[in-house]
């Protein structure tokens, strides 16, 4: 039976045994199964839950209420029915754009479900089920190309290595192969693992969203703990390689997968734009309960003044008795409300959405923002914030692959302080460090040959020996062949890793001495294949490598004739000039960190038999951990290399090359053995795990020798220079966040025209290790001083242990007056989260729109921090990407997104959203100017067809294609004059008085609107929609012509569309309808004022005067 249950909060622990009397697998149902749901709706779920949804809109609330006041009999304005039309066609819109979207969802979990996979059952076998039969704590039979239905523990493989290859590129992007091992305890079974005999307790941690970790622990029957790390487990969505079969045990399934947990769809960003609208709307609420309440103190007042003697015209209550003043102004109030209700613009939000889509579109289509090279598409993965992109003030970028190529390119080296160099594209050998190398293997061949020590060969040779060594094995690098793509090349030995407790116990056993060069050496290890050899030898191996720093390192090696030719899990194998094969036997690796900065493997070095640790890490990590130097002659050579090597490490950093320092170390088997002892301990804790290894990294990689460094060039990409520049002239600053080496970070803001050799530079570094803190405090508040406060020509460099101490509450105040002052900003050796803070604290304190551009996972946090995230689709995975609202494929179109689809975005919303509050304004006064004619009791002269429709059908068309496709500059011009740029960070287009500028305008036009026909047909018989007609096609002309003058490309047609619109549903309601609202009469309203030359008149002269008086005005 499997029993699961929690415990301790933060752990997942459960007891798989199937015994062999009870057949029957028991499972506890409470546990998650792989089905998956993204759907948010049922049938019976979908009407009360989309509704619930769209209420949490206010405005939807509102105009719900207003249609439901419509049914009240004593304050109804119009038909109930009919008042109802414009909510229910926004809701019905809103409504089957979620159906849909969640339809797409069920097809898609439908999909997934019925994936077939391979599940032990009570049978005794494997058989088939779907994906969403299958449960925790089931044993699950892999297939080589196969998906990951769940999050696998892996217990066996068929691989002889107990390895298994998966790409992760659904997770990260990365196509590279990646190893996965079989649980530490399971490696060494020399039979088929069979489900039946498994019987131990697996602790782990509650279900999370971390891809790179996975903590817990099995415990066996006899009492054994082997800990669980993330390379025993297999995630969800990957995809199986190079592995026959393996068996696993479900650990996370459905919606508790690590891959499903970091699914959280897109985020929701509410631009600044849309917050400025908000405030624009809460002011129209104010302005329609004023009107409101003046016509109902007006009607009031109104019905007052007869006293006693009601009007033979007033209207009586329900119950048939008369209405005081005071009620009758009530129930007004709530009338003008309903009838003024257009004020409060119902399709303005919809409209939007349809405009920012459309607008995503178009910047989809624009070819100038693909990439050929890559085969890639600029990506909107955010809808709602295109506007932002015309706003922007603050960028923040990361260096490499942002503003580089991230293809590295092998450069320079310097080995034990001699320096060598390579210019070309395709690494070709220094000949003077060729030399070195095959004189140093012909010399060991020849020790092996007569069994001499190594220890007679120079120490200059053997520096250059156990350099290229480390550059070889010093890495993560997956070994495969051309000819068999995906198919890693399996060396020279097929031996299983040995557990860590093995290797304890080995290293006690053994009594070989250390310098037994005929036991150590072997040339052609006893199980070598020469005819599979003379294959792989054919064609040229080739490198997976997790980064591009990794792969240039390794091909540089190979170079060199230090060739990587096979990877296992317990050894690395390496192929030298003169030696053949050597088979390092691999005790540990330490991999690489954010926080250490460094990666380090534990080898027997296989002619020596020592115990060897090569370390390779940024310069200023390693040169701190280097052994201090003592007075004799080793030491006067270790301190000659060290100086040199950092005078080399210092020029290749002002090359602009990135940098690391190679290192290696010895120990004799009591300290290894002392030290695996601490770090089991350290592996297998739950509590403080990685503060525990963090430990344990440090006491072994410290007292290291310095064999030599690398200068790898990163190239930058093209167009990046004329990129920064152009943005620069936009009024945009630029702010630089790396991790790289402060002069190579300086030697790029050069290259890329970031910084100016005219410029000074101030620079904040914590020179003190043991005051860093102090002198931060100093620096900054020496700067802020009136007297010293940086000029806009100086920009500043800062590293990454001095913002550590500028970015705390007592100091980020100097530091941001600072780094403002500044023309630009360089932070250098910074961390992902002090990249994530430096932007916040722009953001927040400075009150400024930041976008943020990175490539690579440790950009993800500024990405998601800043108001607008770029990730480029680069060398680094999809990490950035992912998390980001727009991907781009290079730096360089970063311009004309900004630029150009930016400032279009933002000109054409500001002015579609001041449009629409002029427009619903100006049509509102209309009604309100007319109630002084009829004692405020909430009459309308305008058709309640036309009043209802006049913004769902006749006059927001037009809006939506000039919001779409409306250019106040083109393309080239914005490209050539950057400047223009400015005018949306400055918000020149949506101002706070220009929304009062716009409700004066309406209020002022639908005076003249109003009167020049009320003058024309004063004293007439016309009826009121007679009248009232000739205004309402008024207000249409004045409003379509405004739209037409405020439209900088002139789209006619869509106005004569609008117009043509309205003529032909007036014509055809006033023919059809002759009573639908009697005692009101429409019929052959329209036909009989098209007959009438006022009519005409009118439509030429009211326009005319409205925009005469206007220039006038403004003149």
């Amino acid at each position: 039976e499997t029993i699961f249950y929690w415990f301790k909060e933060k752990r997942q622990k459960f007891w798989a045994k199937y015994g062999a009397r009870d057949r029957r697998v028991w499972r506890n149902e409470k546990y998650q199964s792989e089905k998956i749901k993204t759907t948010k709706y049922t049938l019976l779920s979908f009407l009360p839950k989309n509704l619930f949804e769209q209420f949490h809109r206010f405005a939807n609330v509102y105009f719900v209420f207003i249609a439901l006041l419509n049914f009240v009999p004593v304050v109804n304005a119009f038909q109930p029915e009919l008042a109802l039309a414009p909510v229910v066609f926004i809701l019905s819109v809103t409504a089957i754009k979620d159906l849909w979207e969640d339809y797409r969802r069920h097809r898609s979990d439908k999909e997934i479900n019925h994936l077939d996979c391979l599940v032990y059952c009570s049978e005794k076998r494997y058989v088939e089920k779907y994906w969403k039969e299958v449960r925790v704590g089931d044993f699950i039979r892999l297939r080589c190309n196969e998906i990951l239905p769940a999050d696998v523990l892996l217990l066996s493989s068929s691989d002889p290595d107990r390895l298994c290859h998966i790409e992760t590129a659904t997770l990260d992007g990365e196509t590279n192969l990646k190893q996965r091992q079989v649980v530490r305890s399971f490696i060494d079974l020399d039979c088929e693992f069979d489900p039946l005999k498994y019987n131990s307790v697996i602790e782990c941690e509650k279900p999370n969203n971390d891809l790179n970790r996975f903590r817990g622990y099995i415990i066996h029957r006899s009492g054994k703990r082997d800990g669980l790390y993330k390379d025993n487990l297999l995630l969800r969505g990957c995809t199986i390689r190079n592995t026959e079969e393996a068996v696993g045990i479900i650990i996370y399934a459905g919606h508790e997968t690590k891959a499903m947990l970091n699914n959280n769809g897109p985020r929701y960003k509410r631009s600044k734009l849309e917050r400025q609208m908000n405030v624009d709307v809460f002011w129209c609420v104010i302005i329609l309960l004023v009107m409101c309440l003046f016509s109902a103190i007006g009607h009031g007042l109104w019905m007052f003044q007869y006293g006693d003697k009601r009007p033979v015209f007033d209207v009586l209550s329900p119950e048939g008795t008369e209405l005081s003043p005071v009620v009758s102004a009530i129930y007004l109030f709530l009338t003008m409300i309903i009838v003024l209700q257009v004020l409060i613009p119902i399709s303005l939000f919809v409209s939007i959405e349809i405009v920012k889509i459309c607008q995503v579109y178009f910047i989809h289509q624009d070819m100038e923002l693909y990439d050929e090279e890559t085969d890639s598409h600029l990506q909107c993965r955010a809808l709602n914030i295109t506007e932002d992109l015309g706003q922007m003030q603050y960028i923040f970028s990361d260096k490499t692959g942002t503003l580089t190529e991230n293809k590295m390119v092998f450069r320079r080296c310097t080995v034990a302080g001699v320096e060598y160099s390579h210019d070309e594209k395709d690494i070709t050998p220094d000949p003077q460090l060729m030399d070195k190398v095959n004189e140093c293997s012909s010399q060991m061949e020849f020790m092996r040959f007569h069994s001499q020590s190594l220890n007679q060969i120079p120490p200059d040779l053997c520096d250059v020996f156990d350099f290229f060594i480390a550059l070889t094995i010093c890495n993560t690098v997956v070994v495969s062949s051309p000819n068999q793509p995906r198919q890693k090349v399996m060396g020279c030995s097929m031996l299983s890793s040995p557990s860590a407790e093995s290797t304890l116990t080995k290293l006690k056993e053994e009594k070989r001495p250390e310098h037994d060069l005929q036991h150590a050496f072997s040339p052609v290890p006893p199980n070598f294949d020469k005819t599979k050899a003379l294959a792989q030898d054919e064609c040229e191996l080739r490198y997976e490598a997790e980064s591009p720093d990794e792969a240039a390192l390794v091909y540089a090696a190979r170079a060199y004739k230090c060739a990587l030719v096979g990877r296992l899990p317990d050894q690395v194998t390496v192929e030298l000039p003169h030696l053949g094969k050597l088979s390092f036997e691999l005790l540990h690796t330490l991999g690489f960190d954010s926080t250490r900065k460094r990666m380090s493997v534990v080898v027997k070095h296989p002619l020596t038999e020592q115990i060897t640790v090569y370390t390779k890490g940024a310069d200023s990590v390693i040169m701190d951990l280097i052994r201090p130097a003592t007075d004799d002659c080793k030491g006067k050579r270790q301190r000659k290399i060290l100086y040199k090597t950092q005078n080399y490490l210092n020029l290749y950093a002002a090359d602009g090359l990135r940098t690391l320092c190679i290192a290696k170390k010895v120990l004799s088997k009591e300290e290894y053995a002392s030290w695996l002892q601490l770090h089991l301990e350290a592996e297998t804790a739950i509590q403080r795990r990685e503060e525990l290894l963090f430990e344990s990294a440090l006491r072994l990689e410290t007292n290291l020798q310095l064999l030599g460094a690398t200068g790898v060039e990163d190239r930058l990409q093209d167009g990046v220079p004329e990129t920064i520049a152009s943005l620069r002239k936009a009024g945009l600053q630029i702010w630089v966040l790396t991790g790289d080496k402060q002069e190579t970070a300086i030697n790029i803001a050069y290259a890329c025209k970031l910084l100016d050799p005219e410029e000074e530079i101030i620079t904040l570094n914590a020179d003190s290790q043991v005051y860093p803190a102090c002198t931060a405090t100093v620096s900054l508040h020496g700067l802020c001083s009136f007297s010293s406060l940086p000029s806009p020509s100086e920009w500043l460099v800062i590293d990454g242990r001095t913002l550590a101490y500028a970015l705390d509450k007592s100091l980020e105040d100097d530091f941001l007056a600072v780094a403002r002052s500044c023309r630009s900003v360089l932070c250098c050796r910074s961390t992902p989260l002090q990249k994530s803070m430096v932007v916040k604290l722009v953001r927040n304190k400075l009150k400024v729109m930041t976008l943020a551009i990175g490539d690579g996972a440790n950009d993800v946090s500024m990405i998601q921090v800043a108001d607008v995230g770029v990730g480029i689709s680069g060398q680094e995975g999809m990490q950035a990407v992912m998390a980001s609202d727009f991907a781009l494929p290079r730096f360089r179109y970063l311009q004309k997104l900004l630029l150009v689809h930016g400032h279009w975005c933002y000109s054409r919303l500001a002015n579609m959203i001041l449009y629409f509050f002029y427009k619903n304004a100006m049509f509102v006064a209309l009604i309100f100017w007319y109630q002084f004619y009829c004692g405020f009791s909430g009459s309308s002269m305008v058709d309640q067809w036309y009043l209802i429709f006049f913004n769902l059908m006749f006059s927001a068309f037009p809006q939506l294609v000039t919001g779409t496709l409306d250019k106040d500059v083109s393309a080239e011009t914005l490209q050539e004059l950057p400047q223009l740029y400015m005018n949306g960070q400055n918000s020149e287009e949506y101002k706070p008085y220009m929304f009062w500028m716009n409700m004066i305008d309406a209020f002022y036009q639908s005076l003249i609107c109003f009167f020049i026909p009320y003058f024309a047909y004063v004293d007439s018989d016309v009826d009121l929609f007679t009248w009232g007609t000739p205004i309402t096609t008024l207000a249409l002309f004045t409003i379509l012509l405004h739209l037409g003058i405020e439209t900088k490309t002139w789209v006619s047609l869509v106005l004569y569309y609008a117009k043509s619109l309205f003529f032909i549903v007036a014509l055809c309601y006033n023919a059809s309808c002759p009573a639908c609202f009697s005692p009101s009469n429409p019929y052959w309203t329209m036909q009989r004022l098209l007959g009438e030359p006022i009519f005409y008149l009118l439509c030429v002269v009211t326009p005319i005067a409205e925009y005469l008086c206007q220039y006038i005005s403004i003149s």
